[in-house]
């Protein structure tokens, strides 16, 4: 029995003993839980400064592109109507034909403004509401589809930032696109409003739902999500079959 405490301070030492080894593995644990976390933080920043930098490389080839269309295309599409203007005057005998020619070059000059305007939307230089409200107006002129815009007043506080300007106008732009072709709806509403750090957009319609929709639609679809993705965003789509569909992006903002 006189061994008793002696063996008593050793089970103890030892219990100590594998309670720090346990600790000391629990703790290796959390810093490599850590740091496994500051590795995939770090590895998403430079995902997000890539693709920044790639969208950044489309931007600019877009807008060259659009300016080659406008001063190029452009130019010769005036030249050939002012042919178009010149033979009629000179060969009456020719006036029908030449019209229809200069009909089929006015349609062209439309078409290829139409692609420009795709290209640089020039409606954000004075301002993402006021693109979005154009955009809105023309859309219910066109579709005959009452819309709305439902904005909070902080909505456009900030200065303006051209990436997140331009996905959310791009953004609206294919989800109204997509309700003309696909949605049979008639009524749309869109939302604008900021919540913490982030820019909120939701358009809704009470059209048939996403079962309905086609292959064009999901194609569609995919360029939204995609879009919304290089700038750090997320898209959640709620749709009830015969109830319409709420599209709803939400991207960080400083």
């Amino acid at each position: 029995m006189r061994y008793a405490p002696l063996l008593l301070e050793i089970d103890l030492f030892c219990a100590s003993v594998c309670m720090l080894a346990a600790a000391a593995c629990v703790l290796l644990w959390w810093r490599q839980r850590a740091q496994a976390r500051r590795a995939m933080t770090h590895a998403r920043q430079q995902i997000r400064q890539l693709s920044a930098s790639q969208q950044s490389l489309r931007d600019a080839e877009r807008r060259r592109i659009a300016c080659d269309l406008h001063d190029d295309l452009g130019q010769q599409l005036l030249a050939l109507a002012m042919d178009c203007a010149t033979l009629q005057t000179q060969h009456p005998a020719l006036a029908q034909p030449l019209a229809w020619q200069a009909s089929r070059i006015q349609q062209a000059t439309r078409a290829m403004r139409a692609i420009v305007h795709d290209l640089t939307p020039e409606a954000l230089e004075s301002g993402l509401e006021g693109a979005l409200q154009q955009q809105i107006a023309q859309f219910s002129r066109l579709s005959g589809i009452p819309c709305r815009l439902d904005a909070t007043p902080d909505a456009f506080d900030g200065p303006p930032a051209e990436r997140t300007d331009t996905v959310v106008y791009r953004v609206l732009q294919e989800s109204l696109s997509n309700i003309v072709r696909h949605a049979q709806a008639s009524e749309v509403r869109v939302d604008l409003y900021r919540q913490e750090h982030c820019l909120n957009l939701t358009v809704r319609d009470n059209g048939v739902g996403l079962p309905q929709l086609g292959a064009r639609a999901g194609f569609g679809l995919r360029g939204i999500a995609q879009r919304v993705a290089e700038v750090g965003g997320r898209v959640d789509i709620a749709s009830t079959p015969g109830a319409g569909t709420a599209l709803t992006l939400s991207i960080p903002i400083q």
